[in-house]
């Protein structure tokens, strides 16, 4: 894996970006055509979310969402060999950002509460530029070859990876003043997860991000970098997150059932950057 890791970074280095975008998408087709288990959660996660459409639209849709998972990666592949400026040319809305999320958040700490949609793995790279120092719980890559790539680039941009296994935990000791958050909140990797609504059928979603967001006082903001027509993305910021309850455990409730009305939302205007290659719904016992 890490071999393959080195000469993706490495091709996209070198080769023009039409070419690396051909390559993505003939790759993408393969895996459409070819791994069947895939292809089957994409389609179970379509006929929720487009339950009206013919066998036919939800083909092409099933087919673009391979696609654009593809264009995504020679996307964050490209990384290391572009400039910063490159970077920020990038993101349409890079410019306004920093005074758009300030808007949002009256100045206050935030968290960006994003999900696998669109280019999240680009993301932390468009807010270091617009000058955050941004925090992560991710999961750890098992080879150092591969994680140190990933070091390079975090260490370019600002970007500050915890552990999933306890960066929870050190993120509750406190945030650095200026510092910002942004948690992938969609896919319950252990136990414990909150049940919520989510395109009417009952899923799970993590907690941290409202569980920080409650304890640290900070901004709860959907975020998610949508890739335009054009190849580029623009960094979709929703309204803060409204939570109410009488205790923490309510509180964390609503929060994640608005945040999930809000990503729901974003998800139906298009499926295609909903990149969830496995039965969504399929969690619920």
């Amino acid at each position: 894996m890490a071999f393959w890791y080195v000469v993706a970074f490495k091709a996209a280095a070198a080769a023009p970006a039409w070419l690396k975008h051909l390559i993505a998408k003939i790759i993408a087709l393969g895996y459409f055509c070819f791994n069947t288990e895939q292809r089957r959660g994409v389609f179970a996660n379509l006929r929720i979310i487009r339950p009206e459409a013919s066998h036919r639209t939800r083909f092409h849709l099933a087919v673009q969402t391979f696609v654009q998972s593809g264009l995504n990666l020679v996307d964050f592949f490209s990384i290391p060999s572009l400039s910063d400026e490159q970077v920020r040319f990038m993101a349409v809305n890079s410019a306004a950002l920093r005074s758009t999320i300030q808007e949002k958040t009256a100045g206050k700490p935030f968290c960006i509460v994003t999900g696998h949609y669109g280019n999240w793995e680009l993301a932390g790279a468009i807010l270091g530029e617009c000058g955050f120092r941004t925090h992560a719980v991710a999961l750890m890559h098992a080879s150092p070859v591969v994680e140190r790539l990933y070091e390079t680039l975090r260490d370019r941009f600002g970007l500050v990876a915890h552990d999933m296994r306890y960066g929870l935990r050190q993120l509750l000791r406190g945030l650095p003043e200026g510092d910002a958050i942004a948690i992938v909140a969609d896919r319950e990797y252990g136990a414990g997860g909150q049940e919520i609504a989510f395109f009417g059928h009952r899923v799970r979603f993590p907690k941290g991000a409202a569980v920080l967001c409650h304890r640290l006082g900070l901004v709860g903001i959907p975020g998610f970098l949508v890739r335009q027509r054009d190849g580029r993305y623009f960094l979709l910021l929703g309204d803060p997150v409204r939570a109410e309850g009488a205790d923490e455990t309510s509180w964390i409730a609503s929060f994640i059932q608005d945040y999930a009305y809000q990503y729901e939302n974003i998800v139906n205007k298009d499926p295609t950057q909903f990149l969830n290659f496995y039965d969504f719904w399929s969690g619920i016992a």
